[in-house]
């Protein structure tokens, strides 16, 4: 018999019925730790990559366009620009959309108006090819015309926001150097883009910091401004001042090219620098017919015997040598080791004041002998020559001179400019020490350097690398040189009015395989100072493979007297006038001669053409402070000697009838007169040609500006 259960005996629970703490555990903790890692992440978005997904947003909906900076204007010594960055528009013409169009006008009010009609008026007045007039209103052929050229802002202001017309402004690269300068300032784009020269070497300067403008995407992918966005302007490049003087520049140039033209050189270079401070004046070069890329700082040759003077200047100084101390020269031919040397100038002795005169190769050789090879070396090289000069330039050689110990043939001719080479510049460099009375300048083609509001940031100051000579040697030396120009070896550079000093060089040209000397092929130098007295120049010309006559004395010198007489009559060639005055020679006036028929003829025909004869002289204007009208007194003291004897004597004002402005000055300059230069429509004196005024008097010379 089967027993029930009792009635007070509970009923137990089933599995099913069964909940499981530890599972009831693994939830709740899952869905803590859930909750947690969100609040985590939130806290990670929110605080920790906060930064970093706000500049993510604002790629995704900002543009950042970039705004180029106006690069640095280029100016010459006198605030002349020579290069400089302008704003340019081009114009970019839609045929379909073309058509009448509303626009706000200056007034503020809103009008219609028809671009066809507008455009084709703004083309006409800009002197538009047709075929690009004709390609804007053609619609079935183009979508999209870009008119290939520029125009100013101004130009084009009635194109802005008409229809079917868009202006695409642009930054360009405007170069006013004169030809010959070119190389040494160089070449860059308006966007930056530096490529060789004061262009590249001071590009940090000169190309300013870009500025950006922020845009924002609208839905359909287009960009709208935004007043939340603050654009960053850009910083435009600072200016740089040169230590070249435009008109200097064009004298050198023109100097060179006559020279070129008349002795039939393959090329040349003429260098001018200030010796009181190493500013670059004036740099010219010129190979086959053509302006160079700055030869006078990268081409080193040979220089021949303008390298003397270093070694005969340094032996005084250390009083290895006397002015007066005589030298066998064995009637100009003399034979050292395995060299035979030859002077043009014969003489069985000279003294050290000759040797530099005559330019005696065999003096100059023996006088070397007491110097050792390391001396001879540190000569040289104090005197700047091995090592670049440091000017501001990105290729500037340094030439060459060779380390001791040296053969005995490479001593003897290192002294007299062969067995090494050097650059235009370094030259004249060295020449500017022996002006300046002994201390070694570092050459500058930099006067200033300005920001964007006109303040200067640099100023060129004179920088001595190191004294070579003393105050006494120097003067001494300037001495020596001016007795080659009033009658040594370069007579060609002497001057009626003002003492020049210098050195000339013929050396003979290395074949380009760098083996052995061409045959007939000469570099003929001459290097010098003027006023010698007071240097306000140094000059370094070199003409290259001159035809029939090739001393340097003769062929560089000239050019070296050309370059002077017209600076002399240029109204700005960083000259101080006042101190030339002081040094200059009086010049004994000439008898005046009749007029023969013909010159009366000639008289007459310029009086017909611009004044008469007998019209009274206009008097004598004084200068007014404008620049309209400038009154230059050159540099002429003879006024002031002749008015010491009574009577003064006349003199007949030369025509210039055909002659620019500056041989015109020139020409009245040689005849005695002082010159008062006035605005005119030609080229005229006042009084006229034939008119005769005492010496010294002011005659008035009209130019075109």
């Amino acid at each position: 018999m089967n027993a029930t259960p009792s009635a007070a005996e509970p009923e137990r629970e089933t599995p099913a019925n069964v909940i499981s703490r530890s599972r009831a555990s693994f939830v709740h903790v899952t869905l803590v730790l859930f909750a947690a890692a969100v609040v985590g992440k939130a806290a990670q978005l929110q605080l920790v990559d906060h930064e970093h997904w706000r500049q993510e947003a604002d790629r995704q909906h900002v543009v950042d366009v970039k705004v180029a900076p106006p690069r640095g204007a280029i100016l010459d010594a006198t605030g002349t620009v020579l290069v400089e960055t302008r704003e340019e528009v081009q114009i970019i013409v839609e045929p379909h959309n073309l058509g009448p169009s509303r626009r706000r006008g200056l007034d503020g009010k809103v009008r219609t108006v028809d671009s066809r009609v507008v455009l084709r008026k703004v083309l006409k007045d800009l002197r538009v090819p047709d075929k690009w007039v004709k390609r804007a209103y053609n619609p079935k052929q183009y979508k999209w015309v870009e008119i290939p050229l520029r125009f100013a802002p101004s130009d084009v202001a009635r194109l802005r926001n008409l229809g079917g017309v868009k202006l695409r402004p642009r930054l360009e690269r405007v170069n006013s150097t004169p030809e010959g300068l070119r190389g040494i300032v160089g070449v860059a784009t308006a966007s930056g883009g530096a490529v060789s020269g004061i262009e590249r070497e001071l590009d940090h300067l000169l190309r300013g910091e870009e500025g950006k403008n922020q845009l924002v995407k609208d839905g359909q992918g287009g960009r709208i401004g935004s007043p939340m966005l603050t654009p960053v302007a850009a910083r435009p490049g600072h200016d740089v001042v040169l230590t070249v003087n435009q008109q200097l520049q064009e004298i050198a140039e023109e100097a060179l090219l006559h020279a070129r033209e008349r002795t039939g050189a393959s090329g040349g270079d003429l260098v001018i620098l200030d010796p009181r401070d190493g500013a670059v004046l004036a740099m010219a070069g010129m190979r086959n017919g053509k302006a160079t890329l700055g030869n006078g700082l990268t081409e080193a040759f040979e220089p021949g015997s303008v390298m003397k003077p270093f070694i005969i200047s340094r032996l005084l100084d250390r009083g290895g040598l006397r002015p007066d101390q005589l030298f066998d020269t064995y009637d100009g031919k003399w034979q050292y080791g395995a060299k035979k040397y030859e002077d043009t100038h014969k003489a069985a002795r000279m003294t050290v004041r000759d040797i530099v005169r005559f330019s005696s190769n065999i003096g100059t050789v023996q006088a070397s002998l007491k110097m050792d090879d390391a001396e001879e070396y540190e000569s040289l090289r104090d005197f700047g020559f091995g090592v670049p000069t440091g000017v501001s330039y990105p290729s500037e050689s340094r030439g060459s001179l060779k380390l001791p110990p040296y053969s005995q043939i490479d001593h003897a001719q290192m002294s007299i400019g062969y067995a090494m080479s050097a650059t235009p510049l370094q030259i004249a460099a060295a020449y500017a020490a022996i002006a300046n009375g002994g201390e070694l300048l570092q050459p500058s083609l930099v006067r200033e350097v300005r920001d964007a509001a006109g303040k200067p940031v640099y100023r060129h100051k004179r920088t001595v690398v190191r004294r070579v000579l003393r105050p006494e040697t120097a003067a001494l030396m300037r001495e020596m040189l001016k007795s080659v120009v009033d009658s040594g070896t370069s007579t060609a550079a002497d001057m009626q009015t003002f003492d020049v000093g210098g050195k000339s060089g013929t050396a003979r040209r290395v074949r380009d395989n760098g083996r052995g000397y061409e045959l007939g092929k000469y570099n003929s130098s001459f290097a010098g100072m003027f006023p010698v007295e007071n240097p306000q120049y140094v000059l370094v010309a070199r003409l290259i493979d001159p035809q029939g006559t090739y001393y340097g004395g003769l062929v560089s010198g000239e050019m070296v007297n050309d370059a002077l007489q017209s600076a002399i009559a240029t109204r700005n060639a960083s000259l101080d006038r006042g101190e030339l005055a002081k040094l200059a020679r009086p010049m004994a006036a000439p008898l005046p001669k009749p007029l023969t028929p013909e010159q009366l003829r000639i008289a007459q025909r310029d009086s017909a053409r611009f004044d008469s004869l007998r019209a009274p002289a206009p008097p004598k204007a004084e200068p007014l402070p404008m620049p309209s009208r400038i009154v230059v007194e050159l540099p002429f003291s003879m006024a002031r000697e002749l008015r010491r004897k009574e009577p003064a004597a006349l003199r007949e004002v030369p025509s210039v009838y055909g002659l620019s402005a500056r041989q015109a000055a020139r020409a009245l300059y040689a005849a005695g007169f002082q010159v008062s230069l006035l605005d005119g429509s030609s080229v005229r004196t006042r009084p006229a040609a034939g008119a005769l005024l005492r010496a010294g008097s002011t005659v008035q010379l009209e130019s075109p500006r």
